[in-house]
């Protein structure tokens, strides 16, 4: 995934609209792919692509205002919405197939080869619902969007006063977020808080798509986007283990129930076959389930233990400084400004994918209040 150059003097509607448009075209490159269901990383691609989208216009709503409608957000809901089931599954039954079976008892293995067909069925069944939903909503969401991300309303004030910069709107975004992370995190108190944990998980993903393209401009950037990016993949692991945990106990019930049935009818009919009967009583699904059920609950604490010796208790503390001192550096960067200027006429603004990457100065002329009214052409890097 490609990101525009020199984000950081860019204005800020500019630069919030180039950054959207790049993982909207991350988005529409990813998407043919999903066709191919051989290509294993497809659905990965495309999913990081919308969530970085979606990020990145909650990040920028103020930026952006305008951009995104309420049909296209909702199209863009219902998308994300679409992509969770079929990778959900696919992580689980990657985790049981290469993990879980590993030792695993000769008795336990049928509930093993039970769980694994069940969540075979839900992934097919998941991206048949996946392939109607990008058949109805990806292409009239790619080309709304993309054509209101082309143009903007800005205003420029020639009157004197640092002009509001990328950098500067970007430092108020990640005070915010790294005040939401370090809030969820402190409320994470113990391996069974599915909902905090991925609350937290959540917040570690923002503030990390604010700060990935970001990565070669701002200085000491890369050391936290790999800090992030480790405890990004605890909160997602310890996620998976949860969402695993509730599927083992769902499909218990229903192994528990279906050989209760299939005992009943084979001993209400006709001619009861002893064979099977006697089968079916020695081969319960239960066992193996509870057996994976129990390495699902020793990998969810191991987990759960690690996050805690090293971001739970205010452990999170000295990282988060790290974070508050990029706040600065971009502060410093933008001139201290993060809002629009006031008082001025508004003037049009046309992105224009194969201009300059240089930072777009605005021709403008004077009115008679002696305000600018000026036409901004924004220069972009070509994006990804």
């Amino acid at each position: 995934m490609h990101t525009p150059a020199d984000l950081l003097p860019r204005p800020p509607e500019e630069g919030a609209r180039l950054l959207a448009r790049s993982y909207l075209d991350a988005a529409a490159e990813a998407r043919p792919r999903l066709d191919d269901r051989d290509d294993k990383e497809a659905l990965h691609d495309f999913r990081v692509a919308l969530r970085r989208l979606r990020s990145c216009l909650r990040a920028y709503r103020g930026e952006l205002a305008g951009s995104l409608d309420d049909k296209l957000a909702k199209r863009l809901a219902r998308l994300a919405r679409a992509t969770g089931p079929a990778r959900d599954a696919e992580v689980q039954l990657e985790w049981l197939r290469e993990s879980a079976q590993q030792g695993l008892a000769a008795a336990h293995r049928a509930g093993l080869k039970w769980l694994i067909a069940r969540l075979e069925e839900r992934t097919s069944e998941a991206w048949h619902r996946l392939g109607k939903e990008l058949a109805r909503d990806f292409d009239p969401f790619e080309s709304g969007l993309r054509r209101a991300l082309s143009v903007y309303r800005a205003e420029v004030h020639l009157d004197g006063g640092p002009r509001p910069t990328f950098a500067g709107a970007t430092a108020a975004v990640l005070e915010r977020q790294r005040g939401r992370l370090g809030g969820r995190l402190s409320a994470v108190r113990g391996p069974g808080d599915v909902a905090r944990a991925h609350r937290a998980r959540i917040e570690a993903k923002r503030l990390r798509y604010l700060l990935d393209p970001l990565a070669k401009e701002l200085p000491g950037a890369e050391k936290v986007i790999k800090r992030l990016k480790g405890l990004q993949d605890l909160l997602g692991e310890l996620h998976d283990a949860h969402v695993l945990e509730a599927e083992i106990e769902q499909a218990l019930g229903e192994a528990a129930a279906l050989r209760v049935t299939t005992l009943f009818e084979l001993s209400l009919a006709s001619t009861p076959d002893e064979l099977t009967l006697r089968a079916e009583r020695r081969r319960p699904r239960e066992a193996g389930l509870l057996a994976l059920a129990r390495r699902n609950r020793a990998r969810r604490d191991q987990l759960f233990a690690e996050l805690a010796a090293h971001w739970l208790a205010d452990r999170a503390a000295p990282f988060l400084a790290e974070v508050e001192a990029l706040e600065g550096a971009l502060r410093a960067a933008g001139g201290g400004s993060a809002a629009g200027g006031e008082g001025a006429a508004p003037g049009a603004a046309r992105l224009k994918a194969d201009s300059s990457s240089q930072a777009p100065q605005p021709a403008a002329h004077s009115d008679a209040a002696g305000e600018a009214a000026a036409p901004v052409e924004a220069g972009a890097a070509k994006p990804a």
